[in-house]
């Protein structure tokens, strides 16, 4: 690619190049080449994989950070805070 075809790309309009994509979607579905139903089925898949692969590792992570926290209980300023969260697990437990 020439500089100038460069240039006139980093120029271009973002809302159209978002319209251009969908027209070019469009004609996707449209011709038949990919079947729609299973689109929307695998786009479902996805959307719920997806969120319980976020809450899976939101949940991992805040037990690793909450395991962490709790090391430090020697520290002044995090260790009544950790203790606090000992605490209301201990407390959730019961």
């Amino acid at each position: 690619m020439n500089k100038s075809k460069l240039d006139s790309r980093k120029k271009a309009d973002p809302k159209t190049d978002y319209e251009n994509l969908g027209k070019m979607l469009t004609n996707i579905y449209e011709s038949g080449y990919i079947n729609e139903n299973q689109s929307y089925k695998s786009s479902f898949l996805k959307g719920i994989f997806g969120g319980v692969g976020g809450v899976l590792g939101a949940t991992v992570v805040i037990g690793l950070l909450i395991w962490l926290l709790s090391l430090f209980t020697s520290i002044p300023l995090l260790g009544p805070l950790t203790q606090r969260i000992q605490n209301t697990i201990q407390n959730s437990k019961k």
